[in-house]
């Protein structure tokens, strides 16, 4: 049997979200690069199929998740209690959040006390809490992992973040910058209870909300071709695809400091584009700079313009880490230090 490494990248089943499609990015490159690599949605089923939306990618599927020395097994931070389940198998956690880790622990259809009766009668139960495991290396996704990551121990955390489609990022000359119309666009499922105080405070504003639902990637696209504003006061668990979606399109993101917005590496954005929504003059604060935008847009449209110029990066940095995160389990090329530096 050959010895070159196969990987195995298991992926929530029938999800369409940013962390999927990641996982589906990451599969595309390690081919691209001469690997071997194969999709392995979870729960295993043998009707698994690989979703409409990431079919392009052309990443093969398998339903076999063997524990032998040559696979290595990428997980998500959603499902990192199957660590347990290889003991030959190399396992490598990817933590595209942090949130969503501790999210996936909570309690759901089982009570406190049955789920503790599994971990304690099923090794495979148990949650990962960090311990120490000789077949285990972790990748991060956003800085805002990496410095978790780091605080819990870890001491080389690989780089391995991801990208935005290029159908989905124009480039800086095709970005319509006349007849940007008066919408704050927003999603609806990101920092509801703050977003909602604001539109309150701006009933009388000359700008319109609107909340990003129900809209088709092409009319989401043109959507932030023609608005000015995108914001996002969510929890932000990752380096998230939305805001940078919205970015790369010519709208002025302005979030709050929660999450990966917290760093300058996640969310490059000058200070006065991030509010801190817990403090008591936020609603205000926001107020005020959303009435400077709408005004007067163009200058904010320059002031992030290394933001997009680092979106469109993305792809290649991707297409490099993947490249070496593959020859880093390689045998016959383990000279990369994938060591992630600040």
């Amino acid at each position: 049997m050959s010895s070159r490494p196969v990987f195995k990248i298991v992926c929530p089943k029938r999800v369409v979200t940013g962390g999927p499609e990641a996982m589906h990015q990451l599969g595309a490159a390690l081919i691209a690069a001469g690997h071997r690599a194969e999709m392995v949605y979870w729960p295993i089923a043998r009707e698994n199929q690989t979703p409409d939306k990431f079919k392009p990618y052309g990443v093969p599927v398998s339903t076999e998740l063997p524990d032998r020395p040559e696979v290595v097994v990428v997980l998500p931070e959603v499902n990192t209690k199957r660590v347990w389940a290889f003991k030959r198998a190399r396992v490598l956690i990817w933590w595209l959040s942090v949130d969503q880790h501790f999210w996936a622990q909570q309690p759901t259809k089982w009570t406190r006390r049955a789920k503790q009766w599994l971990r304690t009668r099923l090794p495979s139960q148990r949650e990962y809490a960090f311990q120490p495991k000789a077949n285990l290396q972790h990748a991060w996704q956003s800085e805002y992992a990496r410095r978790f990551l780091v605080e819990r121990g870890v001491a080389a955390p690989l780089a391995l973040t991801d990208y935005i489609a290029p159908t989905l990022v124009p480039e800086e000359a095709e970005i319509a910058v006349d007849g940007r119309q008066d919408l704050v666009l927003f999603n609806p499922l990101k920092g509801k209870a703050f977003t909602e105080q604001l539109r309150a405070a701006c009933a009388d504003a000359p700008w319109q909300f609107v909340p990003l639902q129900g809209y088709t990637p092409a009319e989401l696209r043109a959507l932030f071709g023609r608005a000015k504003v995108y914001i996002d006061f969510g929890e932000h668990p990752g380096r998230d695809r939305i805001p940078r979606e919205a970015a790369a399109c010519g709208c002025v993101v302005v979030t709050g400091r929660r999450g990966s917005a917290a760093n300058p590496v996640d969310v490059p954005l000058d200070e006065r584009y991030k509010v801190d929504e817990s403090a008591p003059d936020a609603v205000a604060r926001v107020r005020a700079l959303l009435q400077a935008v709408v005004a007067d847009w163009r200058p904010h449209f320059d002031a992030q313009a290394a933001m997009r110029a680092g979106i469109r990066r993305q792809p290649a940095l991707f297409q490099g880490e993947a490249a070496a995160l593959g020859r880093h389990f390689d045998p016959a090329a383990r000279d990369t230090d994938l060591a992630a530096t600040p």
